[in-house]
Parts: C-alpha cells; sequence; structure tokens
C-alpha cells in the first residue's frame, strides 16, 4: 500500500503534529493529557471545577488516533516524494 504524503494527511493529524517533533512527542503528549485528566478528574471531588479536566480525555483520544493514522498510512520520517508540498501552518 502507498504511504500518503505529509500534505495530504487529514486537517485532523496535520492539528496534533502541529509543533510536536515525531511519534514520541505524541505519545508523551497523550501520556500527559491521561496523566491530567486523571489528575482532574481526581481533584474534582474537592472542587467541583476541575471535572471539567477530564476534557483532556478528547486531545488524549486525538493523539493516539493521529499515532495510528500514521502508522497505518503515513510516514515519520521526511516526506521524500519530489512534488510534495510543504505544511503551512
Amino acid at each position: 500500500m502507498a504511504r500518503v504524503p505529509r500534505h495530504e494527511y487529514p486537517w485532523w493529524v496535520k492539528v496534533s503534529l502541529c509543533g510536536v517533533p515525531g511519534r514520541m512527542g505524541l505519545w508523551a503528549f497523550t501520556a500527559l493529557s491521561v496523566l491530567g485528566s486523571f489528575t482532574c478528574g481526581m481533584y474534582g471531588f474537592w472542587d467541583p471545577r476541575f471535572f471539567w479536566g477530564l476534557g483532556l480525555l478528547l486531545a488524549a483520544l486525538m493523539y493516539w488516533r493521529s499515532i495510528r493514522w500514521i502508522d497505518r498510512h503515513g510516514s515519520w520520517g521526511p516526506d521524500t516524494e519530489p512534488d510534495a508540498e510543504p505544511d503551512h501552518w
């Protein structure tokens, strides 16, 4: 199966990769989001406003789905196609 060039990645994958150095960076953000969500959920029993921090699980889900999508369809290396357009963010 041919790999999808980086400039043709879905928008949600591009958003999750914005400023992240690579696969390990996405895993780090996933872990931090889960940890932050857990911490906010626990503290929410003392101050209910912190239950809003459970929304970090949505960020963790987006990072995890982006990792899976790139593993299946993209590449973690540089985009080596000669006609590839650069990402403009």
